[in-house]
């Protein structure tokens, strides 16, 4: 079979590779699609080479259909599945805590573990999600995306009537926006991008581009108060500066970035209005399940992110495309 290894900073290759031979509770799948992320590029970048093996298959976003699976785990062949990239260990005191997404031990499909950039994939059963028929290939593999904007929103704790700021309208702002919007919040997005400016505006976003002083925007949308929550999904210095500015009295900053290294924060708005500052990483079960009812209810439009779709063998140009920042919102590996 065919699969792409990575051989350091910015550097992949395809090849051939065996079939993946399951253990009896795996299942094994046959690879559709698999989504170019952001912690992806920072695999592409070296920035995670204390994490990710020379030679390793990366790929955490990633949709399939059941070859063959242990007959106690309520899959069979021909099933169209998400996979839940996570290994936990069960027993350290964040999965005793309800927080196995956040183990101590953790290690994700894709990252430490073999991911889905491989046209065969051998997965616990248990951490398979079935996928509605409602929805096509492509929407499919942007459940595992869409499960991350629903953990952010539920951890920011969202609701009907904030006012929501998000710094970066790349795949996951965007479905953060969508997810927030969904819950009832009025929602603005600050990005640079003119591609991505253009395809938020289209879902009626309200935008905020990079002719524009984001905190002179929120003093005018919210009457000098600041918003009730703000989202920095950028990765950026300048946002992470930002962030803590243009939030309300006891408001929420959430970082869902990856910043690789240490930047300037704001801390004296913490102080001053009594910031709740949380990261969010990752995801729990109960935002695979929403985000796989949002997708298949229509509630957030998912096909309409899908910019281009590329073959394994292009998987470096795709990243370096990403990295350039041109048209394009999400960027699928077709297999």
């Amino acid at each position: 079979m065919r699969a792409a290894f990575y051989q350091g900073a910015k550097t992949f290759t395809t090849g051939e590779a065996p079939v993946p031979v399951p253990q009896a509770d795996e299942a094994l799948l046959r690879v559709r699609r698999v989504g170019i992320c952001g912690t992806d590029l920072h695999i592409y970048q070296g920035h995670l080479d204390h994490r990710v093996p020379t030679g390793g298959v990366i790929g955490h976003e990633a949709f399939g259909e059941v070859v063959a699976a242990p007959a106690a785990g309520g899959f069979g062949p021909g099933d169209r599945v998400v996979v839940e990239p996570l290994w936990f260990c069960g027993r350290c005191r964040a999965c005793a805590m309800g927080a196995s997404y956040l183990c101590y031990a953790l290690k994700i499909r894709g990252v430490e573990l073999p991911g889905g950039m491989q046209e065969y994939w051998a997965v616990p059963a248990a951490r398979l999600l079935r996928v509605p028929d409602a929805l096509a290939d492509d929407q499919a593999a942007m459940i595992e995306p869409l499960a991350v904007a629903t953990h952010d929103v539920r951890r920011a704790r969202v609701k009907r009537g904030d006012r929501v700021l998000v710094f970066g309208g790349g795949p996951i702002g965007a479905l953060i926006a969508l997810v927030a919007r969904h819950h009832g919040a009025e929602v603005a997005v600050a990005e640079v991008n003119p591609f991505r400016l253009g395809l938020l505006e289209t879902f009626g976003l309200t935008t905020v581009g990079p002719d524009i002083d984001v905190q002179r925007f929120v003093a005018d949308w919210t009457g000098g108060e600041g918003v009730d929550v703000a989202f920095e999904v950028t990765g950026n210095a300048a946002a992470a500066r930002a962030v803590t500015d243009v939030v309300r009295v006891w408001g929420t900053v959430s970082i869902v970035a990856i910043h690789a290294e240490p930047l300037p924060f704001n801390l004296y708005q913490l102080f001053a209005r009594e910031v709740h500052v949380h990261g969010s990483r990752l995801y729990a079960r109960e935002d695979w399940e929403e985000a796989i009812a949002l997708a298949a209810a229509g509630a957030v439009p998912l096909a309409p992110l899908v910019s281009r779709r590329i073959p394994l063998e292009q998987l470096q140009r795709g990243m370096e495309d990403a990295l350039a920042g041109g048209p394009f919102m999400k960027v699928l590996v077709e297999l």
